[in-house]
C-alpha cells in the first residue's frame, strides 16, 4: 500500500472507527439478486460453521452493550471473540449459544473471561485509525458437544489480498438499503470480503495486528481501498452482532482456519452498511503464543 493510500486511510477510520454490530450482503436487484434469507447457514451439525456461535451479554453494570455478538470455538472450553465484548464483565453475564436446528439447543455459560492483557478499551490508533489488541478468550463451564468443530490460529501471517469468510450473528439488510432485519441468537449468516490492508501496532512488533476491508458494490465509486467486489452474492460485511465474529480461511484437509476476528465498522453512521462502508478486525498471528498459553493454563 502506497503511503499516500496508508494516510488516507487511516483518515477514513480514525476517530471514526465504532464496534461492529451483521452480515450485509448484496442488493436484492443486483445480478444474481441477493437478500438476508439467502445468507443463512442450515446450521445443521455437518456446516463447517457449527462451531462459530452467538455470544449472549446480559445483566451487570453494562446494560447498554447488553445483545447478541459472535465467537468461533478454539478447542472443547474456549471460545474467541472482541474484548470490546467482554471486557468489564462477569463470566455470570455470558452464555455461548449453538444453534442445531432452528433453536438455541446447546447454552453453555461462561466460566471465565481472559481479556488481551494490551486491549485498553475501544480506541482507534491514532496512525492507522484501527483498533489494536481487541481480542478476548471465554473459557466455558461445560465442554462443547462431541463433533463441534473447532478453530485453530493460522500460523503464517496474512497477506493482503487474501479472502476472508466471515460468519456471524448480526442484524442483516443489504448494500442499498442498509440493516432491514433484527439480529438473533438463532440466526447465522455467512458472506466474504478481502483483507485490503495490514497495520502494525504503535508499539512495535515484527507482525501486522489489524486489518480493514472495504464493501464493494457493482458501482466502482463504492470501492474506497481496491479490488473490486467478489460478485453480489458473495460480498459481505460486518455490521450488530458481529463484533467478535471469526475471519476464516480454508486449511489443510478441508480444516477452516482463523486469520484474525472482526471488531469495527468505519465510518460512525449509516453508510457503513451500506456499499462502499469499511470494516475490518484484529489479525490473529501475532497473538497466537498468548492464546496458546491461555488454552495451556
Amino acid at each position: 500500500m502506497s503511503p499516500r493510500r496508508r494516510i488516507l486511510l487511516g483518515a477514513i477510520c480514525a476517530l471514526l472507527a465504532e464496534p461492529c454490530r451483521a452480515i450485509i450482503g448484496g442488493a436484492e436487484d443486483g445480478a444474481p439478486p441477493d437478500s438476508p434469507a439467502k445468507r443463512i447457514d442450515p446450521n445443521t451439525t455437518t456446516s463447517s460453521w457449527a462451531g462459530v456461535g452467538s455470544l449472549s451479554v446480559v445483566g451487570g453494570s453494562l446494560a447498554q452493550r447488553e445483545g447478541t455478538y459472535t465467537a468461533a470455538a478454539l478447542d472443547v472450553r474456549h471460545v474467541i471473540t472482541a474484548a470490546h465484548v467482554v471486557a468489564g464483565r462477569e463470566a455470570a453475564e455470558l452464555r455461548f449459544n449453538l444453534n442445531y436446528g432452528s433453536d438455541l439447543s446447546h447454552r453453555i455459560e461462561a466460566a471465565a473471561i481472559v481479556v488481551h492483557p494490551d486491549y485498553k478499551g475501544f480506541k482507534p490508533d491514532a496512525r492507522s485509525g484501527v483498533v489494536h489488541d481487541d481480542v478476548a478468550l471465554v473459557r466455558l463451564r461445560e465442554a462443547l458437544p462431541f463433533g463441534v468443530p473447532f478453530y485453530p490460529i493460522r500460523r503464517v501471517p496474512v497477506r493482503p489480498r487474501t479472502v476472508i469468510t466471515l460468519v456471524g450473528y448480526g442484524a442483516s439488510g443489504d448494500g442499498i438499503t442498509g440493516r432491514s432485519v433484527a439480529s438473533s441468537p438463532a440466526v447465522k449468516r455467512v458472506g466474504r470480503n478481502v483483507i485490503d490492508a495490514a497495520f502494525r501496532d504503535n508499539g512495535g512488533g515484527d507482525f501486522a495486528e489489524a486489518y480493514p476491508f472495504d464493501f464493494d458494490g457493482p458501482d466502482a465509486s463504492t470501492n474506497r481501498l481496491g479490488g473490486g467486489s467478489l460478485g453480489n452474492d458473495v460480498e459481505a460485511t460486518v455490521a450488530g452482532g458481529d463484533s467478535g465474529s471469526p475471519a476464516l480461511v480454508p486449511g489443510i484437509q478441508g480444516r477452516w482456519q482463523l486469520v484474525g476476528v472482526n471488531t469495527f465498522v468505519a465510518p460512525r453512521s449509516a453508510d457503513n452498511q451500506r456499499f462502499g462502508g469499511l470494516g475490518g478486525g484484529v489479525l490473529l498471528y501475532p497473538y497466537a503464543d498468548w492464546v496458546d498459553s491461555v488454552l495451556s493454563g
